[in-house]
């Protein structure tokens, strides 16, 4: 039997893990769908630990001595990942590194090729939970990687790319195995001990900004809802009272999200306070099933409102949506006592500073709860990315670690990156220190002890923002 430990990375999105922070669902699953005969899987959890994560790994190799180290990452934490891939390495040369996630399945052709990302062997592309098994039972077995579909790696004759694998049949996939992580605490959710659980995956939109359909192309394939329901349970049984739902598109069959609410019902976890991230034409769908939500315990809800701005949605290719639509999704809502997160994109090429200040405007009027003003991100393999950097609007092309929607890595034809930083840190100081925000707001209705120890903890940053802010001000001004 090998042993394999599998790291998440220490970074979050920023502002973000004030309000939440979430164990990664995607290890878990990995962990639950291996041979146990075969590989005995651990995994850690690194944000808990973000300030000293180098010391973590160090220890855990040295306690664990794994055979197997896997590492998963998104585009923002790919400089952690390389330096905990040498950590293993320059501890024991002997351990292989495996590497998956959105970053490596999108760029497993230059990551094989760089010598920066020279300590990783094994590249998984797209989901992994049936290469990863295969993996583990060749390093057990001492058999040839070249038969594993969806795996890339590199050996004495070269770098390798085997075919695809095939999409999943998620009947196939057991529940994950969260007994597997070694930290369980530090994770929350609004104050409350926080997991996540997936009920589908994948999304059929082609919006140019996402980098979904490169992970699973564009379908839409969904969980039985006896399986959902088992896992919130397990997540539940874990300790979790506060749960993500995290898929991709969970409202594009508002059908059987409704008939999922029913199922949370029935088996009385309404108690349980969900979170989801939705689209706002499947929360604009009907009243109805925005009050089942509510009744099924949903307290608060991700929109990916971009933009109520119909060209800048065209742009985006989200032709879907309709500011009618966005309105309607908010009101819902916010009349069923659900809190709203609005995610706003500012930085298109066009936009001039009024243009960011009329995204504003608009997140005000519609009443959202926790305004998220997205710097445009280039992601990587997008349409959108190649229309940015064929029009110069990409600032820092090799600065991946800018991909979190806080940092700009674009500019405008009117503003810099340090202008869009500087404003949408002005937006933020302005929208969250109005008395009115106070008043309408329904986090401080729905959790008015979290509320207020989250804004008395972040009066320093505030401060600091607001003299960064007058700062900016006065060099844009000379």
């Amino acid at each position: 039997m090998i042993k394999s430990l599998l790291f998440s990375m220490p970074e979050y999105i920023p502002r973000f893990d004030l309000l939440v922070s979430v164990p990664n669902l995607g290890l878990a699953s990995l962990a639950g769908n291996i041979d146990p005969n075969v590989c005995d899987v651990k995994i850690a959890d690194l944000l808990p630990v973000r300030n000293k994560y180098n010391e973590y790994v160090l220890k855990l190799l040295k306690s664990y001595w794994p055979d197997l180290v896997g590492l998963s990452f998104m585009s923002f934490q790919y400089r952690s990942a390389l330096k905990i891939a040498k950590i293993v390495k320059d501890y024991d040369k002997n351990i292989k590194v495996v590497a998956g996630g959105y970053h490596p399945t999108l760029m497993s052709d230059e990551m094989l090729e760089s010598p920066k990302f020279q300590d990783i062997d094994f590249i998984i592309r797209g989901e992994g939970e049936e290469t990863f098994r295969e993996l583990t039972n060749a390093l057990n077995n001492g058999t040839d990687y070249e038969n594993i579909a969806g795996l890339s790696y590199r050996d004495a004759k070269g770098n390798h790319h085997n075919p695809p694998r095939e999409l999943l049949d998620l009947k196939s996939i057991k529940l994950p195995n969260r007994d597997a992580r070694l930290i369980t605490k530090g994770f929350r959710g609004l104050g409350m001990p926080m997991d996540s659980v997936e009920t589908s995956r994948g999304c059929t939109n082609k919006c140019k900004f996402c980098s979904i359909s490169k992970m699973y192309g564009r379908s839409f394939r969904t969980y039985e809802i006896d399986r959902v329901i088992a896992d919130i349970k397990d997540a539940r049984d874990h300790g979790a009272k506060f749960i993500f739902i995290c898929d991709d598109n969970v409202t594009l069959d508002v059908n059987r999200f409704e008939d999922i609410c029913d199922a949370i019902i029935s088996a009385k976890l309404n108690s349980i306070n969900f979170f989801l991230q939705a689209s706002v034409k499947g929360m604009s769908h009907s009243r109805k099933l925005v009050q089942k939500m509510a009744d099924a315990g949903f307290k608060g809800a991700f929109l990916g409102i971009e933009s109520t701005n119909e060209s800048k949605l065209q742009m985006l290719q989200k032709t879907s949506t309709t500011s009618e639509d966005t309105v309607k999704a908010v009101k819902y809502l916010r009349d069923n006592g659900i809190m709203v997160a609005g995610g706003m994109i500012i930085g298109m090429p066009d936009d001039d500073e009024k243009a960011l200040w009329e995204t504003y405007q608009v997140a005000w009027d519609l009443k959202i709860d926790l305004p998220i003003f997205f710097i445009l991100m280039p992601h990587l393999k997008t349409e959108l990315r190649e229309e940015l950097l064929a029009q110069g609007m990409v600032e820092d092309v090799n600065e991946y670690y800018k991909h979190e929607g806080f940092s700009a890595n674009v500019r405008t034809k009117y503003l810099s990156g340090k202008d869009l930083e500087r404003i949408a840190s002005e937006m933020y100081f302005k929208y969250l220190a109005d008395i009115k925000y106070l008043r309408f707001s329904l986090l401080r209705k729905k959790f008015p002890f979290f509320f207020w120890k989250l804004a008395l903890g972040q009066i320093p940053n505030i401060l600091w923002d607001a003299v960064i802010i007058n700062k900016d001000k006065d060099k844009h001004n000379d």
